[in-house]
């Protein structure tokens, strides 16, 4: 059995198809999916582009088989992480309302939230920093080292970047397979291994100053949605890109669209499709966006773009904020919403979430020009 479905160059050929033709395959997988799970369905909605494009399709094709769902409501499932941006829920409301105007269909809309908050969880668990995957890299060392009572510039570092030596020396102080995975990219059977490594840029956080963390989405986001899902017993669509991220093509490449596995079943039937796509479809189809977004703007290069946000998930995540051009996510949030953005940049000891320490710690400029 391979591991993969696919290869990078059939992702690209799926990318490459016609805008209409994805429209068709994405109704196809639809199809498949729900005929395969007896229509026991729902969908991940955040009220961004993806998730409006996917709700908007889905709605369409939900109406259109009444007969053979039995014409029972579309379960749609919306996760307040309490790090949206303040106009988010509101459109979540008005856009389902939209939706079944539209398609002459019942919405079954489950506002689903975690025990915690996105400000406890930061101040608990950690900050998300870099990349989803290199947080979880940084937390496994910094986690190891904290319970063996070592210190990385003594203990650690000066043995790095060694090849096999330094793979050997880790484990001489008991460095289990993961920790000697991340700090060597050698695996337990001496084999190279880049992918689950920390590059080197990034090893300085492991001496940070306050703890980091992948685990914000996991406790405000997927879990609340999945204990929802195993409750109705639905099987879940999202609306995610395998351009989105790495991790998210790694996965796509897995298994394509639709994935069952034990009687249950997981789709990403857009994950073919690019973030122009979901522009387009917007922009041609005159579907409603969040606030955030502003408008949807056609270029003279025939592309299309966002007047405002490019991305209204958790507005306070740092994952990527170092690649972002001036003025980045923080810059502009303290226009968006400015309160937010003082209370996020005081200090823990004053109650605040210590942004201001985390990104001059990673070198990213919060302040706008300007400001004094």
């Amino acid at each position: 059995m391979r591991e993969y479905t696919y290869s990078n160059e059939d992702l690209l050929k799926m990318q490459a198809r016609p805008f209409e033709t994805k429209i068709q395959v994405t109704t196809a997988k639809f199809l498949e999916f729900c005929q395969k799970t007896d229509y026991n369905v729902s969908l991940s909605f955040s009220g961004g582009a993806d998730s409006s494009v996917l709700l908007d399709m889905f709605a369409k094709f939900w109406s259109i088989q009444k007969e053979q769902h039995g014409n029972k409501p579309l379960l749609v499932i919306y996760a307040n992480t309490s790090n949206e941006f303040v106009a988010m829920p509101k459109h979540v409301k008005a856009f389902c309302k939209y939706i079944e105007q539209k398609y002459n269909i019942v919405i079954d809309l489950h506002i689903v939230r975690a025990k915690t908050n996105f400000f406890d969880v930061v101040r608990t668990e950690g900050y998300p920093v870099a990349s989803k995957k290199v947080a979880r890299m940084i937390r496994d060392v910094k986690e190891f080292l904290d319970e063996r009572g070592l210190k990385y510039e003594d203990d650690i570092e000066p043995h790095l970047d060694q090849g096999i030596e330094t793979a050997n020396y880790l484990r001489s102080i008991n460095c289990p397979a993961t920790i000697v995975l991340r700090l060597s990219g050698y695996t337990r059977d001496n084999n190279i291994s880049k992918t689950w490594s920390i590059p080197k840029k990034w090893r300085f956080l492991i001496n940070a100053p306050f703890p980091i963390s992948e685990h914000c989405c996991d406790i405000l986001k997927k879990q609340p949605i999945k204990l929802v899902q195993k409750e109705v017993k639905a099987n879940p669509i999202y609306g995610t890109l395998a351009e989105d991220s790495q991790m998210r093509r790694d996965a796509y490449l897995k298994t394509g669209c639709n994935a069952f596995k034990d009687g249950h079943g997981k789709s990403t039937p857009m994950g073919f499709w690019t973030r122009q796509d979901i522009l387009r479809y917007l922009h041609d189809f005159n579907i409603p966006i969040a606030p955030p977004y502003g408008e949807i703007i056609k270029l003279e290069n025939g592309k299309f773009e966002f007047t405002k946000e490019h991305n209204t998930g958790c507005k306070l995540c740092l994952f990527g904020c170092h690649l972002e051009k001036e003025p980045n996510r923080i810059q502009r949030l303290a226009n968006i919403e400015p309160n937010t953005y003082k209370f996020v940049m005081k200090s823990r000891e004053e109650g605040g979430l210590g942004y201001r320490e985390v990104m001059d710690y990673l070198g990213i400029p919060y302040e706008n020009k300007g400001d004094t």
